[in-house]
């Protein structure tokens, strides 16, 4: 391609990966993008084709058809295998397909390919979209005329094809994040109903809502077989002409008069867990006498069971079915999320009847666990709800239960010590203890005596025998600050108690196993240290098992309104001072401040406020205007280092030497050539273009 056409693919890859990052309707940034491609490449309709998780079906993603497919063509999931893009599926370059040629190469697929030729289409072209390494879909193109794509045009297909398969990916990632946060509302609301509605009717009936928020349905029934054989549960829900369910009987909604039949089907019905639908239903309506009947009277085209539990002599479960859609597997898996909230209180209110005192000690867990989400949820004295704090509480959640080593890193002042107090106490050891100790603050002598203890005499001045904190924490916690600041002689011990569990005090000779869990915490780049020769580089892979990084103030800017509150009521508190208000010019000037203490900073700050306030507001008009802002503090130039200036050298020597080549049209040597432009050897020059890697681009 010539100097412009590059030029302009850069532009357009720059306009394609900026429309990625800023269009958040899905929709819109692919049409946006389709029509920036129409610029480039000669085609007539565009289609994006994603694969599942598990690469067995494709999925139309998104369309932009100029021409009207039939209305009886489904564009759900279709299987891969044994399909025409199957082939494909391994290919890195752009596939142009003729679809004369594929009609007769893939005949167990020929419904999509007839239909495109019987729309007059004669070519497909399909470009990878690759992200991670991991093919995701195709983008396609659609075409009336057969064209010749040149190895060019591919290639620019292909590049183009990468920021769009960045938008596809971060598409389906939000899509599933969205489907996650809509079934984890389901599950809270239908375990709010289950906890809260003590009617029966009314609880199913919430539960059928909320089931089909996420799982559309026109029939949903509940049955419980109880142990003793008899029909505890037998309860149905159906929903007509788009209201509200409402409780139906099936005997009189079928009108027959056998009701035991349609009893026992139905009970044999969640014996067979699964999903049906086309010919799987009809099968299935030929053996079950209920399904036949709804068939023909309601058109219920398909059919969901979802097991509740199957013991011995007691058995139960959902079924549920529709008369517009086919469900898939999806569905069911999304069903299923339910199956422990919805069996609990089933056998939680089957227990309601028989034993009342069952009830009371059923409330009172409830209560224990409300306490328990509320600690857990608060993560003791952290106080925020920014996306890089809640990343970080996550992390602390995961790990908590564990009894993997963890290393904290973060700016001083960010709160260290309190992610190592929640991370003890949710852990299986809370009721242990959870022992400090900072490196920084005591002699090298010293943190060896305080960590691993010593015996009478071993040094000068000691008297008598001494626990280190090793020991102290034994079945709990040990939190060791300032990690960083660990002379190297005692890294070797540290490293010995890791790995071997094992220690030995000072100046004793006996080895005292030990029960501990490890949390270490610095502001330092502990791989830094490490390059740098002042950590142990077995002692970091021990300490960093699970490294936490607590985000700095800097990055929590929309949590400084919730912490400044919280200190100025903890304060005053311990000042027994009104609590006053804070005006809302001063936080935003908070906001906007560079907290190079972080919290430990902003806690200090709003102590003085508390202190030398004397109005109905909070005082910060001496306090606020020594601190340094994050406005002042940008306008301070980084120091460029000379990594920094061989870079920019580089970049100056390569356009220099394109544009020479450009005015001597691609000529580097000769009268005329680059290399007499630039008053320098040709050989010379050969060498800088080799070491630029600047390709040939002129004819």
């Amino acid at each position: 391609m010539s100097n412009s056409s590059v030029h302009e693919a850069h532009k357009l890859m720059q306009y394609i990966s900026d429309a990625v990052g800023s269009i958040r309707d899905p929709q819109e940034l692919f049409r946006t993008v389709i029509d920036k491609l129409r610029l480039v490449f000669e085609f007539d309709s565009a289609v994006i084709i994603t694969f599942d998780k598990d690469g067995r079906y494709s999925n139309v993603f998104f369309e932009m058809l100029r021409f009207q497919l039939p209305e009886t063509f489904d564009r759900r999931k279709r299987l891969i295998a044994g399909s025409w893009i199957e082939p494909h599926l391994g290919d890195k370059a752009v596939s142009v397909i003729t679809i004369e040629e594929a009609l007769e190469r893939y005949t167990t697929d020929v419904p999509l390919l007839q239909i495109l030729s019987d729309l007059g289409m004669r070519q497909v072209v399909l470009s990878p979209l690759r992200t991670g390494g991991k093919v995701i879909g195709f983008l396609s193109f659609v075409s009336k005329d057969k064209k010749s794509w040149s190895e060019s045009e591919k290639e620019l297909l292909a590049t183009l094809s990468s920021p769009v398969a960045v938008g596809v990916s971060n598409a389906l990632a939000y899509e599933e994040l969205r489907q996650r946060e809509a079934q984890t509302a389901m599950q809270l609301a239908i375990n709010n109903a289950l906890l809260t509605i003590k009617d029966r009717s009314r609880m199913l009936l919430a539960v059928c809502e909320q089931i089909d928020k996420l799982v559309p349905c026109t029939f949903l029934g509940i049955r419980v077989m109880g142990e003793d054989g008899s029909y505890r549960i037998f309860d149905s829900f159906m929903r007509e002409g788009g209201g509200s369910f409402t409780p139906v009987s099936p005997g009189d909604m079928l009108a027959v008069d056998d009701i035991d039949e349609i009893t026992r089907e139905s009970f044999a019905l969640i014996s067979n867990p699964g999903c049906f639908c086309g010919e799987a239903f009809l099968d299935l309506c030929e053996e079950y006498r209920i399904l036949a009947l709804v068939k023909e009277r309601f058109g219920v085209c398909s059919l969901l069971t979802v097991p509740l539990w199957d013991t011995p002599g007691s058995r139960a479960g959902l079924i549920i079915s529709d008369t517009s859609r086919s469900f898939e597997e999806h569905d069911q898996a999304t069903v299923s999320l339910i199956v422990p909230q919805l069996s609990l209180a089933l056998q939680n209110y089957l227990a309601f009847e028989e034993i009342d005192e069952l009830r009371r000690k059923l409330e009172g867990e409830r209560t224990c666990l409300i306490e328990e989400i509320k600690a857990a949820h608060n993560f003791e004295e952290i106080i925020g709800s920014s996306a890089s704090l809640s990343v970080a509480l996550r992390r602390v959640s995961q790990v908590a239960p564990t009894d993997a080593t963890v290393l904290i890193q973060g700016e001083t002042g960010t709160g260290k010590e309190l992610f190592a107090r929640a991370l003890h106490n949710l852990s299986a050891r809370s009721k242990r203890a959870l022992i400090k100790i900072n490196c920084a603050t005591l002699p090298g002598p010293l943190i060896e005596s305080e960590l691993f203890g010593h015996e009478k005499g071993s040094f000068t001045g000691a008297t008598e025998r001494r626990i280190g904190k090793f020991e102290l924490a034994e079945g709990g916690t040990i939190f060791l600050d300032e990690i960083g600041e660990l002379p190297l002689e005692l890294q070797a011990k540290l490293l010995r108690v890791l790995q071997e569990r094992e220690l030995e005090r000072l100046g004793g000779r006996q080895v005292i196993k030990v029960d501990v869990r490890v949390i270490a915490a610095t502001n330092r780049d502990l791989a830094r240290e490490v390059a740098e020769g002042r950590f142990r580089e077995d002692l970091f892979f021990r300490l960093n098992v699970f490294p936490l990084a607590i985000p700095p103030l800097s990055e929590r800017r929309e949590d400084i309104a919730m912490l400044a509150a919280h200190f100025a009521a903890k304060f005053s508190r311990e000042f027994a001072r009104p609590l006053r208000t804070f005006r809302e010019s001063d936080l935003q000037r908070l906001v906007g401040r560079e907290w190079k203490g972080n919290i430990r900073e902003l806690a200090h700050l709003i102590e003085q406020a508390v202190i030398v306030s004397e109005g109905p507001s909070l005082d910060f008009s001496t306090l606020l205007s020594s601190l340094p802002s994050v406005q002042n503090a940008q306008h301070s130039l980084r120091q460029k280092t000379m990594h920094d200036f061989e870079l920019d050298m580089a970049v100056m020597e390569r356009e220099l030497i394109l544009g020479a080549l450009d005015h001597s049209n691609g000529r580097v040597s000769g009268d005329g050539g680059a290399a007499e432009k630039l008053a320098m050897h040709p050989k010379t020059l050969y060498s800088r273009i080799d070491k630029l890697a600047i390709r040939k681009k002129f004819s």
